[in-house]
C-alpha cells in the first residue's frame, strides 16, 4: 500500500511515471486483515480510471511540522474512497522546499525505521531526524516517484511534514495525482496473476 519508485520504471509523458490503467490487474496479499476481507487475498481486473490532480498547499515555520492525515477521520484530507469496490491509487511529488517527510500508519507507528529500538525519526535529534526522513528530490513534483494505495475503512496513513533548520517559513506543496480505479472481482488465470501488481499491507513492510 505504500510504493516508493527511485526511477520511473514506464512512462506515459516524459517524466510522469505510468500510474495503473484500465485493463489492470492487482492483488492484495492474504495479510490484509479480515477487516478488509473485501479485498483481503482477492484479484481485480480495473475496468475503468480517473485521474484527479490535487495540490495541498501548507506555510510552516522553521523547526516546525505539520501532520497530514490522508484517511476521511476527523481532520483528515479525504483522500480514501468510501465504496468496497474502488481502489485510489496516489501519486505523490513535492515542490522544492527546505522539507523532510516522515509517514505514520497507523499514527505513532513508524513506516522507515530500523530494527534497533532507538533507530526511529526523531525531529529532536540532530541526526534521527534524517532517518527515513523523504526529501523533495526523491520525488519531484514533476517526477512522482511516491505511491500510495488506498480502500475503504483503511487505517489512517498520516505524512508528518517538517521543515529543517535554515529559513523562516518555507511553503511546503505536495502535489497529487489521485488515479481513481474501479475493481472488478475475478478468478485469475496464472497469466494474468503473472501480470498482477501486488499490494502488500503495511504490516509487511514493517519487519
Amino acid at each position: 500500500m505504500i510504493e516508493y519508485v527511485p526511477s520511473p520504471m514506464a512512462t506515459v509523458t516524459s517524466g510522469v511515471p505510468k500510474l495503473l490503467q484500465e485493463g489492470s490487474y492487482v492483488r492484495f496479499t492474504d495479510k490484509w486483515p479480515v477487516e478488509l476481507n473485501f479485498v483481503s487475498g482477492k484479484t481485480f481486473l480495473i475496468t475503468k480510471t480517473n485521474e484527479v490532480p490535487y495540490d495541498l498547499h501548507y506555510i510552516i515555520p522553521t523547526n516546525d511540522y505539520t501532520d497530514v492525515d490522508f484517511s476521511n477521520q476527523g481532520d483528515g484530507v479525504n483522500l480514501y474512497p468510501t465504496e468496497t469496490n474502488t481502489l485510489y491509487q496516489v501519486a505523490l511529488g513535492f515542490k522544492p522546499a527546505n522539507l523532510l517527510a516522515d509517514i505514520y500508519i497507523p499514527a505513532g507507528e513508524y513506516c522507515q525505521r530500523l530494527q534497533q529500538p532507538s533507530m526511529v525519526p526523531t525531529l529532536s535529534s540532530n541526526t534521527l531526524r534524517y532517518l527515513g526522513a523523504f526529501k523533495p528530490v526523491d520525488s519531484p513534483y514533476f517526477d512522482k516517484r511516491m505511491f500510495f494505495y488506498f480502500v475503504y475503512h483503511l487505517e489512517p496513513l498520516i505524512m508528518r511534514l517538517y521543515v529543517d533548520y535554515g529559513i523562516d517559513y518555507d511553503k511546503v506543496v505536495l502535489g497529487l495525482t489521485i488515479n481513481k480505479c474501479f475493481l472488478q472481482q475475478i478468478s485469475p488465470t496464472p497469466e494474468q496473476l503473472s501480470k498482477a501488481k501486488v499490494l502488500h499491507y503495511y504490516s509487511e513492510l514493517r519487519w
